[in-house]
């Protein structure tokens, strides 16, 4: 199993890492539970809901893509995503959820009860300006 990320354009230094960026994350792989739908393999996003999680711009409980800036652990809904990802910050980028996360090991990875926050994922910039 697998996380994406979403780059807005070519990186400037690549990401790379000897370990897991994240550890498994997912209860199930992604993708549509059964058998997939050809004509629309992204209709099974429409159902999922992911309860842990709001998103900081329109504050309701994300459904369907989860974004989450990989530095400042924004959190977006795939529709404030499309509105905000160019007035985000333009040196950052998203990993993208597309299934249920384990919140139990989603809070201890991004230390959710850290009072100072969430630490990066990747601790160097992939894009210089």
């Amino acid at each position: 199993m697998h996380i994406f990320f979403k780059l807005l354009r070519p990186v400037d230094r690549p990401i790379e890492s000897q370990f897991a960026i994240l550890p498994i994350l997912y209860r199930q792989p992604s993708g549509p539970a059964g058998r997939l739908n050809s004509s629309h393999p992204k209709a099974y996003l429409a159902t999922l809901y992911h309860n842990a999680a709001l998103c900081d711009h329109c504050m309701d409980r994300i459904k369907g893509v989860w974004f989450r800036c990989v530095y400042c652990a924004k959190d977006l809904c795939d529709v404030c995503e499309n509105l905000n990802s160019h007035a985000h910050n333009r040196t950052h980028f998203f990993y993208v959820f597309k299934v249920p996360v384990d919140m139990q090991i989603f809070r201890i990875v991004a230390e959710l009860d850290n009072l100072e926050g969430s630490p990066p994922v990747l601790n160097y910039p992939v894009y210089y300006s």
